[in-house]
């Protein structure tokens, strides 16, 4: 099996989420066990769902999806794949964040995990934007949220992508850009709260 780890450039990524804990450690298991893929993260996060994020060449994640997705079922909240994953992704997962100025702000949330991911890249993906950060499930009711910066112009068309990932999936909940924000605003947003800090692919 390939170390992905031990590569600095992000590679492709597979992410299933289930409504049940039992369900999703099964389903995981059969979707490690359909391909060569390495796993990221397998856990339980809040409300009571299951997560599995998993890294390999794009057919085995494919492979490895569709095989989990089969298995959970009606357990299956949402699903992802990502052939080329928006680099930063990686830091913007870990709540690693930056104490640079920011411009302006945008922050996508919707009512899953892999939805919001997705939404994230699409939005990095479509200006001179950073991922500030990204938030998953614990303390949000299994919700999420991704906070990205640049300027005003910049933000307004990397969200109006991200909520268009997330609204094709009715997973949606909002997306709104916060021109200059106020110091303590981005006091509250720099202090990680997230299940994934060890997150790397």
């Amino acid at each position: 099996m390939q170390d992905f780890a031990q590569s600095d450039a992000p590679r492709p990524l597979g992410m299933i989420e289930w409504d049940s804990v039992a369900h999703g450690i099964k389903a995981a298991d059969a979707a490690l066990k359909a391909a060569p893929v390495v796993p990221v993260v397998l856990r339980a996060v809040t409300p009571g769902r299951y997560v599995a994020v998993f890294t390999g060449d794009v057919d085995s994640v494919a492979a490895a999806v569709a095989q989990g997705v089969a298995i959970g079922g009606a357990s299956v909240v949402d699903w992802l794949r990502l052939p080329q994953p928006h680099p930063g992704l990686r830091s913007a997962l870990g709540a690693r964040t930056s104490e640079r100025a920011l411009s302006a702000i945008g922050v996508i949330e919707t009512l899953s995990l892999c939805s919001l991911i997705g939404a994230a890249d699409a939005a990095a993906k479509a200006g001179d934007v950073r991922l500030h950060e990204i938030r998953l499930a614990m303390g949000l009711g299994g919700k999420a949220f991704a906070v990205l910066s640049g300027e005003i112009s910049q933000v307004e068309a990397a969200l109006e992508r991200g909520a268009a990932f997330a609204a094709e999936r009715r997973m949606l909940l909002a997306a709104v850009a916060v021109p200059n924000p106020d110091a303590l605003t981005l006091s509250f947003l720099r202090e990680p709260a997230t299940p994934f800090a060890d997150f790397t692919f």
